[in-house]
C-alpha cells in the first residue's frame, strides 16, 4: 500500500516536470504560449543577421495579359547560424499586401532557406530594424504538433544616456 501511494505521489510531482516547455536559446524573444502548443523540443532554426539585400520585381507570365504583372518585394538575409545543429544561415522575408490569410514560415531550397511572409505595411520597419545599431537575429520553430514560430528580433540595446 504504502509503495503505491510513494508510486502515485511521485507520478503526481514528476507529471509537472514533464508537460514544462523545453528551454531554448532566445526562447525570451516568443510571447506567451497561451494554448499550451509548445510542449515539445522543436526544430530550431536560429541566425545572426550579418548582411541582407532589398528585392523589389515584377513578373508577366507566359500567356497572360499585359495587366496581370505580379509585383513582389522581398528582403533576403543572410548570417552566421548560433546553433551547431541548425545548418540554416538565410532567410527569404517575403512582403505581400493585403490583408489576406498569410502563408506559415516554411524551410525551402532542401531546408538551407528560411521563408517567412509578413504583410507589407512591416517593410519600412524591419528595413529600420536592420539598419539600426545592434544585432538582430532570425529564428523559426517547428514543432513537432504542426505549429510554426518564425520571427526577425533583435538583441537588447543599451538605452542612451
Amino acid at each position: 500500500m504504502r509503495r503505491a501511494v510513494a508510486l502515485t505521489l511521485g507520478a503526481l510531482l514528476v507529471q509537472p516536470l514533464a508537460a514544462a516547455p523545453v528551454a531554448l536559446p532566445h526562447d525570451e524573444y516568443l510571447p506567451e504560449d497561451l494554448y499550451g502548443q509548445r510542449q515539445d523540443k522543436p526544430e530550431q532554426v536560429l541566425f545572426e543577421v550579418q548582411r541582407y539585400s532589398l528585392t523589389v520585381a515584377s513578373e508577366l507570365r507566359p500567356g497572360a495579359r499585359p495587366n496581370d504583372a505580379q509585383a513582389s518585394v522581398s528582403l533576403l538575409l543572410e548570417g552566421r547560424s548560433v546553433l551547431p545543429s541548425s545548418p540554416v544561415q538565410r532567410a527569404r522575408l517575403q512582403f505581400v499586401d493585403g490583408v489576406g490569410g498569410q502563408r506559415g514560415a516554411r524551410l525551402a531550397d532542401d531546408g538551407a532557406l528560411l521563408v517567412i511572409n509578413y504583410p507589407l505595411a512591416l517593410l519600412p520597419a524591419i528595413r529600420q530594424m536592420l539598419d539600426s545599431p545592434g544585432t538582430d537575429y532570425v529564428q523559426g520553430r517547428f514543432y513537432g504538433n504542426g505549429l510554426i514560430w518564425a520571427d526577425l528580433h533583435s538583441a537588447p540595446v543599451p538605452a542612451a544616456d
